[in-house]
């Protein structure tokens, strides 16, 4: 093979990028969709002839790795006839192939030089309605509108008034998807513009030559960065809920991740996930397939440049009639849901092996640790605005989330949305104009991240009323009594506590109660202050919310680091003077008293209480095993340290008897081939002892926190979350290194 210059290669890999992002900006520009221009729920990408990704730009990377299935989907079953010419371009939006759900819709677009195809280009968007039922409804793909495997909108370079008409006619808002399908037109436009004008500069075979390196690089990187970290096994659980149509209650599904690395190559397998749901509550294969790409991409492969090739060394188990890989005709339009939970199940298992390798500066705890344990009105509304034109349907205040905390700083507060490097959260005025809401407040949710040494980033809340429409409806969820996705790290807290969705009939004259300086907050709603708090009998899949609703509603936050009694007292201070720990938790998870005037800190009482909550943890948990340490004496202070794999336990002595051992202490646990927890002080507490409010339908949690201490120096090493109803092995054995 002949070398490339690597001057020009470095040449055509930064333009190459500079013109995915314009295309990507391009489609953002020509839409009006909040989802797309304001959310970010887009992409443009580069496949070389046979369709395998050479590179994504910095958009909805889910969309990125579901692309090359389509477009080899296409050959194969199109190529032939109608066959693909030069200025087609291809709609397509099916999900069992690639893809979500049919939202999201891609223009596919092949690049034609000298008459020859050399390349492909794509454009996708996360589409807010696609016809058939509104969302939450649908019990088939067939209710989830249209579904397309390929369709031309462009012929040869002339656009298809016909195909267009077809399309958008079929939606809600013709003129509202009609915008997103030019925008993908018109953003392939530019990507292939531009990639013949690098064909023109640097000539067809360089170009060629560029995008295989591209993908062998990526290959080679994504291998290279996997030799250089600990074989061994990480074993990941969370949970997700959804409504039992038959008994029109919430039901609990798990997601149960078993990953080896073992050289340069690492297996995912879901073997013990929940099985399929009559709802829309499920992924198809592709869907999670695109999940995982995009959960790696995140966080093990984010320096590796963004084609196929990084995916090479990764295979996939999911077993079939799961919800990770339901059969067709299964309705799949909650699928991202799914996919948010299933990127941090993969996440969490990423970030405890990149943390074995010593790169603790590309370590993070979850950003989707969904707090409110989910339950009550969505965010996909139906109706009309005070205009009486349709509503937009997703609202994405969702991308105003808290980032995971890291090993050495808290996690960052409202940061994004870690499956879209570009996301954005909408302005409030333009969702004024576009649905019929009046906002009274947007902030920090206090106690709304995950406990730690360093806490997770804060989510968001927003308080809103239902103003000026008749017929405004949104999607509704039982409340699940279980925390949904989300992970802490090595003694962090997965989720905040104390935020739940709130409904009330305020009445529109509420109104004036606020121009009198009255603000409505979430515990006035709850105690029944601003109306009574509504709750529909039976489940239904969506409600209607009549004008004069005020609704409460909240963001994930981030997952927690570390023991939160070796938060810094100064850090919980200060998070209390901003409103953002409350006092009970400042005191009775991070140990720390603060004064009564809230202004500085009672550090004797803090060190009594430290010292208190440390003894508790001594004489209020026992280890399984019926003993502290499988060795008798202690004797393994001594060893030599060979691998820390955790922020307060390493494994020490030699390779063929390594143990687990307290890196703080010096405690010895076991043998490497034995878990850890079984010796480790071990306490259950359920989630209605431990958070301050009950659901808001008086359901009981189903779930509970598992705490692992060391016996020696008292650390929080694990807060695991377990839902006894779904069964399984309540002491997970999550991190297993190869001696």
């Amino acid at each position: 093979m002949k070398a490339i210059d690597p001057i020009r290669f470095e040449m055509f890999f930064h333009r190459l990028w500079a013109i995915g992002e314009e295309g990507r900006m391009t489609l953002q520009r020509v839409t009006a969709s909040p989802i797309v221009s304001q959310g970010g729920e887009c992409m443009s990408s580069f496949y070389d002839e046979k369709g395998d990704m050479v590179l994504a730009c910095s958009g909805h990377l889910r969309f990125a790795a579901a692309t090359s299935d389509a477009i080899k989907y296409l050959i194969d079953g199109f190529g032939a006839t109608p066959g693909f010419h030069d200025g087609d371009q291809i709609f397509f939006n099916d999900p069992y192939v690639a893809g979500s759900h049919t939202y999201d819709m891609m223009v596919i677009k092949p690049i034609f030089h000298r008459k020859k195809l050399i390349a492909w280009t794509a454009t996708s968007t996360h589409t807010a309605d696609t016809g058939g039922l509104l969302r939450g409804a649908a019990e088939e793909i067939y209710h989830e509108g249209i579904c397309i495997p390929c369709l031309k909108i462009v012929e040869r370079g002339e656009f298809r008034e016909d195909v267009f008409r077809t399309l958008t006619g079929q939606c809600r808002d013709p003129q509202y998807v009609g915008l997103d399908l030019k925008a993908m037109i018109a953003g392939n436009n530019v990507c292939a513009r531009r990639y013949l004008g690098l064909v023109e500069k640097f000539g067809a075979d360089f170009v060629a030559a560029a995008g295989q390196k591209m993908i062998r690089d990526s290959e080679a990187k994504a291998r290279a960065k996997l030799r250089s970290m600990p074989d061994g096994v990480w074993v990941t659980r969370q949970y997700v809920t959804t409504l039992d149509r038959k008994s029109r209650k919430s039901v609990a599904q798990q997601l149960f991740l078993t990953m080896t690395k073992k050289g340069d190559e690492l297996h995912l397998d879901f073997t013990g996930t929940s099985p399929q749901t009559d709802t829309d509550h499920n992924s198809t294969l592709p869907s999670t397939v695109a999940h995982i790409a995009l959960a790696l991409t995140n966080t093990l492969f984010w320096d590796v440049p963004w084609s196929d090739g990084k995916m090479r060394p990764v295979t996939i188990t999911v077993p079939e009639g799961t919800i990770l890989n339901c059969k067709y005709p299964a309705a799949c339009g909650a699928g991202p849901r799914i996919g948010n939970v299933l990127v941090s199940t993969t996440c969490e298992a990423a970030a405890k092996m990149i943390f074995a390798s010593g790169r603790s500066e590309d370590v993070n705890a979850s950003t989707t640790g969904n707090l409110e344990f989910v339950g009550g009105p969505g965010y996909f509304y139906g109706g009309r605005t005070r205009e009486g034109i349709r509503v937009a349907q997703g609202l994405y205040d969702i991308h105003g989330a808290g980032m995971g905390a890291a090993p050495y700083r808290d996690g960052v507060n409202t940061g994004g949305h870690m499956n879209i490097p570009s996301a954005g959260i909408s302005d409030v005025e333009r969702i004024e104009m576009q649905y019929p809401f009046l906002y009274f407040t947007r902030g920090h949710n206090r106690d709304g991240s995950g406990f730690g040494k360093y806490r997770g980033g804060l989510g968001s809340y927003r308080i809103y009323l239902i103003y000026g429409s008749k017929d405004c409806s949104v999607d509704y969820k039982p409340y699940g009594g279980i925390a949904q996705g989300g992970f802490g790290l090595f003694g962090g807290y997965p989720t905040g506590i104390g935020a739940m969705r709130v409904m009330t009939e305020a009445g529109v004259d509420m109104v004036d109660k606020v121009k009198q300086g009255k603000y409505p907050d979430a515990s006035s709603m709850r105690a029944g202050d601003w109306g009574k708090p509504f709750h529909p009998q039976g489940v239904p899949e969506r409600i209607a919310l009549p004008e004069g609703s005020l609704l409460v509603d909240y963001v994930a936050g981030g997952g927690g680091f570390g023991d939160p009694l070796d938060r810094a007292p100064e850090a919980v201070l200060k998070d209390f003077g901003r409103g953002w720990v409350s006092r009970e938790t400042a005191e009775g998870i991070y140990g720390v008293v603060i004064a009564a005037d809230g202004k500085k800190l009672d550090s004797d009482a803090t060190a009594r209480k430290r010292e208190h909550i440390r003894r508790a943890r001594r004489d209020e948990a026992r280890a399984e095993a019926g003993k502290t340490s499988a060795f008798n004496g202690d004797g393994k202070k001594d060893l030599k340290t060979l691998l820390k794999f955790h922020a307060a336990l390493e494994t020490a002595g030699d390779r063929k008897n390594a143990v687990v051992r307290c890196s703080r202490c010096g405690h010895a646990f076991c043998s490497v081939k034995e878990n850890y927890k079984l010796y480790a002080l071990h306490r259950v507490v359920h989630l209605k002892d431990f958070m301050p409010n009950a659901l808001p339908t008086g359901e009981p949690y189903i779930g509970e926190y598992h705490y692992y201490f060391c016996p020696g120096c008292a650390t929080q090493l694990q807060v695991d979350l377990f839902c006894p109803p779904l069964g399984g092995e309540p002491i997970l054995w999550d991190i297993r290194i190869a001696s």
